[in-house]
């Protein structure tokens, strides 16, 4: 079993978390268009449920966007913090091989 982070790889999935954020804050004009050109078309029976399909996936779209944006700082956070344990991990390894004076060819 084989446990730890690579930072690259995980530098990556942040990268794409953004990237979700930016496409579902795009989508969202596309979304409005579509919506309003289906009011046009439809009797006012139906347009009142086109509104409020409008504005229920207005409110999801807000949230995927707001999650996305959260979970790329989440794992942007954790990964710097990876990375600095170790890096200070590494700095006492290499005291330790110190203190014992063998050579360890890096």
């Amino acid at each position: 079993m084989s446990t730890g982070v690579n930072p690259i790889e995980a530098m990556n999935e942040a990268e794409q978390a953004e990237e979700l954020a930016i496409r579902t804050i795009s989508a969202a004009p596309a979304l409005e268009d579509i919506t309003d050109e289906l009011k046009e078309a439809v009797s006012s029976y139906v347009a009142s449920g086109v509104e409020s399909f409008e504005i229920k996936t207005f409110e999801n779209v807000s949230q995927l966007a707001q999650n996305s944006v959260n979970l790329a700082q989440d794992v942007q956070g954790a990964d710097l913090e990876i990375a600095a344990t170790d890096h200070e991990a590494s700095d006492e390894f290499r005291d330790g091989l110190d203190l014992l004076d063998i050579p360890v060819n890096f």
